[in-house]
């Protein structure tokens, strides 16, 4: 039975909150009553719409609309790759046959829209103007990236960013080898050794410790900098995209919105602590990892409790902690971190929500009704969120309100 098949079949809802918020399922219910072409077309810009709220975790198709706005309005560039990239990936995974549920609720778009987002920041910087070649190896990026989504769907881990992060990655590497000939690895070393012999090339690499003294901090730019932090997420570094952003968050989630602010004035402050480049930490590059995980864990995979709290903390923290060091080992090569230091981590803490004994960290329904979960918790203190009374409509419920991390 497919999706359209199953809305209409399913018992309208008693919406207590405002029809637009969280996954907006009235439209889905609504498109999925028409028949004609013109409305096919509508319910495809509907998949694409949530496809860009899925980069932070938002299944609403006004999220992803206002995250398209404010890209349009700062980073022109950045939104026609996104929009092309992600579009190849929803007709791909339409051709392939992917499961409705995951199309209809854009988790196809998301993980080639990035590849489009962070290649059109990062490729001039890596390996100058885009030609032939830099063009090939992004529609390469996208097509593998569906496929990585596809064969990782099974998994008992999510696939979240995984396929995001290899495709540009493995793009990336090309790039740069291209750039830098195919001795790059000679030269690579030759730069560490004379990384370990010459203090004064050391004191220019290090970043330990570099900013953690005789500089006046600014609070105010820290602000700046999680604030940022959620732009960073589609590689631009912008203030007015990033509370674009956490505005589209708190449309579907007021949960995970706090969640992800708390991730990234955490990561930012650890990263002072730490020592980082008080210019990275304005720049939010430091928050934007920890602001996911907050997110991921907090918004979403735990059920809401005072250990769940807890342990999003720890994760976000040893994000940071993971972050640090991957700089560290990547620093020779010239290439960003992505957001590999997130889904590491987050990869190793969902394994908490499998443990059969652990009831404080049991799995959440598949995306949960935030506003639902923070009332149940209230109610009941330290409880398990209650499950869905109706059997008969647990398995639609959960197809419908699908986030990024069902994939």
């Amino acid at each position: 039975m497919t999706v359209n098949e199953q809305l209409k079949e399913s018992p309208r809802h008693d919406y207590s909150w405002p029809v637009f918020i969280g996954n907006f399922s009235i439209l889905q219910e609504y498109l999925s009553e028409k028949e004609s072409y013109l409305w096919s077309v509508v319910r495809l810009f509907d998949f694409l719409l949530r496809g860009f709220g899925q980069v932070v975790f938002s299944n609403n198709p006004i999220s992803g609309l206002l995250i398209i706005i404010s890209l349009g309005a700062t980073s022109p560039g950045t939104l026609l790759f996104a929009a092309i990239t992600g579009f190849l990936g929803l007709l791909l995974s339409m051709l392939l046959r992917d499961p409705q549920e995951h199309i209809a609720n854009g988790l196809t778009v998301f993980n080639p829209l990035l590849v489009g987002a962070v290649s059109y920041a990062l490729i001039p910087k890596v390996y100058g103007p885009f030609d032939s070649l830099s063009i090939l190896l992004i529609l390469l990026g996208t097509i593998f990236s569906v496929y990585m989504t596809r064969s990782m769907r099974d998994n008992k881990i999510p696939a979240m960013a995984w396929p995001f992060n290899l495709a540009e990655f493995a793009l990336l590497l090309v790039l740069y080898a291209k750039h830098n000939g195919l001795d790059t690895a000679e030269k690579l070393q030759l730069m560490r050794m004379d990384n370990a012999t010459s203090d004064a090339t050391t004191s220019n690499v290090s970043f330990i410790g570099e900013n953690a003294t005789g500089v006046h901090i600014d609070w105010g730019m820290i602000f700046h900098g999680v604030i940022v932090s959620a732009s960073q997420v589609v590689a631009v570094e912008n203030a007015i995209t990033g509370c674009v952003v956490y505005l589209a968050i708190l449309l579907f989630s007021p949960k995970a919105a706090s969640f992800a602010f708390l991730g990234a004035f955490m990561g930012s402050l650890t990263a002072l602590i730490f020592g980082a480049s008080i210019d990275e930490i304005y720049s939010g590059f430091w928050g934007f990892n920890t602001l996911l995980t907050g997110i991921s864990l907090g918004g979403f995979f735990y059920t809401f409790n005072g250990q769940m709290v807890a342990a999003t903390i720890v994760a976000i923290v040893y994000t940071m902690i993971v972050q640090y060091s991957i700089l560290f080992l990547f620093k020779n090569l010239k290439l960003p971190i992505l957001s590999l230091p997130f889904i590491l981590v987050t990869s190793l803490f969902l394994k908490l929500r499998n443990n059969s004994g652990n009831k404080t960290s049991s799995q959440s329904p598949s995306v949960p009704s935030s506003q639902k979960q923070s009332q149940d918790y209230l109610a009941n203190q330290f409880h398990l969120i209650p499950q869905v009374d109706d059997p008969e409509n647990d398995n639609y419920k959960d197809k419908k309100n699908m986030s990024t991390l069902d994939v």
